[in-house]
């Protein structure tokens, strides 16, 4: 009984399916037909499969270009904070150089807020003022401003900071502008005078230059200033008498132009100046700017620009040929000798960690005894201390060897021979400088043109802010702007 009412329910199942069949694909039609209506079921469904992945990866694509907008603009106005907390703490530094109180003892120390950028940074990211022990993981003193009641201080993401570098140490091109005079000529004379740099205006060398070393230069100088007239410029740096169309040198050029008769803009439009390319800016580029710097600042130029300043003031029996004081191997060698030792003393006095050794350890009152104060942190505070370190290279045996050690210059260029380099062995004591030129074209005044680098992070996106500011006018003067 049971059996026979199971297969009465299993016959209308079947049935029913039959019809069902029936309907859907039409009785009475081939298996090819119910193979089409199937087919279409699937592409239906594959299609709106596609349609709902794709409007899935479309909006997963939006949701990352929008993050990515917002992390890069975030990261852009954290550049600009860092930029403009670094302009704010540059400008203080001529604020309190006025002060009544702190003025005297600023310029007396030749403090620079610009070395400590970071240290003065850090309050602004994390909120927290502290004194650290340098080299080591130990805390002095520490003061949470967020408990003071000081918001919108390290309460945020990402992250940012600053670089400043002074433009000051360098030699302006720009100076021609307003005519070339024969002082500000010998400065670029004599740091291209040295025998080193024969190959790069030999023309037949495989580095060679099509220009010679005073071709270049007056293309310089016409570059920059205001007439048509080519400029001449005879074999002892001397110039002549200026004719003809100083455009002649682009004539042959691909790309032909002519001379901007203007001041440069960027450094790297010496590029466009004929006889530059990148061995001469290899060799001479972190020596020159376009932004206003009158004098060296001995506490940053680079040696090649103090063997600049000293060949400038060299005193020669030659007084008419001037330039060749320098370019005679012996006497260039010995300038360039002490250049590189000026740069090493230079760079050991700057550094905190190797007055915090010779103070303590070493147990010495002075990086120099009996030339430089007792307690010094700076290079040179003045003209005469400069020049006061510069005879205790030439007169006692155990500085030049000593300071050479410390020059990035000496090691680049010489290497292990620094080592054999010594105040007898150059003949030094045959050197002798005119002060009153000397001090013409030197200064250790405080820096007032920097190139600031702002970084700014959030979210794995960086923007980064280059400018050069001029702080010769209050408050400081934009000069130069780049996003990147």
């Amino acid at each position: 009984m049971q059996e026979t009412r199971t297969r009465k329910i299993a016959k209308k199942c079947a049935a029913f399916w039959n019809g069902l069949n029936g309907d859907l694909f039409r009785t009475g039609r081939s298996k090819r037909d119910k193979g089409v209506a199937l087919l279409l079921v699937l592409t239906y469904i594959a299609v709106m499969t596609s349609t709902v992945v794709s409007g899935f990866m479309n909006s997963q694509v939006s949701y990352a270009i929008s993050s990515n907008v917002r992390d890069d603009l975030k990261a852009y106005y954290k550049a600009k904070s860092a930029l403009n907390l670094g302009r704010l703490m540059l400008t203080y530094q001529y604020e309190l150089e006025q002060d009544e109180f702190f003025g005297q003892r600023l310029k007396k120390s030749n403090f620079q807020l610009y070395q400590i950028m970071d240290l003065l940074m850090e309050p602004f990211k994390s909120g927290i003022i502290s004194v650290d022990v340098p080299n080591a993981d130990k805390t002095i003193a520490s003061f949470n401003l967020h408990d003071a009641g000081v918001d919108a201080m390290g309460d945020d993401t990402g992250d940012y900071h600053v670089h400043v570098f002074p433009e000051e140490g360098r030699i302006n091109v720009n100076k021609f502008s307003s005519g070339a005079k024969q002082k500000d000529l010998y400065e670029l004379c004599m740091m291209i005078a040295s025998p080193e740099y024969d190959e790069l205006f030999n023309a037949r060398s495989s580095k060679g230059n099509k220009l010679s070393r005073m071709e270049l230069l007056s293309a310089i100088i016409d570059w920059v200033d205001k007439d048509s007239e080519k400029s001449f410029i005879n074999n002892e740096c001397v110039l002549e008498e200026s004719s003809g169309d100083e455009s002649n040198l682009y004539v042959d050029q691909r790309k032909k132009y002519q001379v901007k008769n203007a001041k440069l803009t960027t450094l790297n439009e010496l590029y466009e100046i004929a006889g530059f390319g990148d061995d001469i800016m290899e060799a001479f580029g972190d020596t020159l700017t376009v932004y206003p710097v009158e004098k060296i600042n001995v506490n940053l130029a680079s040696a090649k620009v103090l063997y600049s300043a000293l060949c400038n003031a060299v005193e020669t029996d030659q007084k008419d040929n001037k330039i060749w004081a320098c370019a005679d191997p012996t006497v260039g060698t010995q300038i360039f000798a002490l250049s590189m030792a000026l740069e090493g003393y230079q760079q050991f006095v700057s550094n905190p960690m190797n007055l915090l050794y010779l103070y303590t350890v070493e147990n010495e009152t002075s990086v120099i005894p009996g030339v430089v104060p007792n307690g010094t942190v700076v290079p040179f505070r003045n003209v005469a201390e400069f020049n006061k370190v510069l005879q205790a290279m030439i007169t006692d045996s155990e500085q030049l060897p000593k300071f050479l050690l410390y020059s990035p210059t000496a090691y680049l260029m010489f290497g292990d021979k620094i080592l054999t380099m010594t105040t007898a062995g150059l003949g030094l004591s045959n050197l002798t400088f005119n002060t009153t030129e000397l001090y013409q074209n030197i200064t250790t005044a405080s820096p007032r043109v920097f190139r600031v680098v702002a970084v700014g992070e959030y979210g794995g996106t960086k923007r980064t802010l280059t400018t050069v500011m001029d702080f010769n006018t209050t408050g400081g003067q934009y000069l130069y702007w780049r996003e990147y």
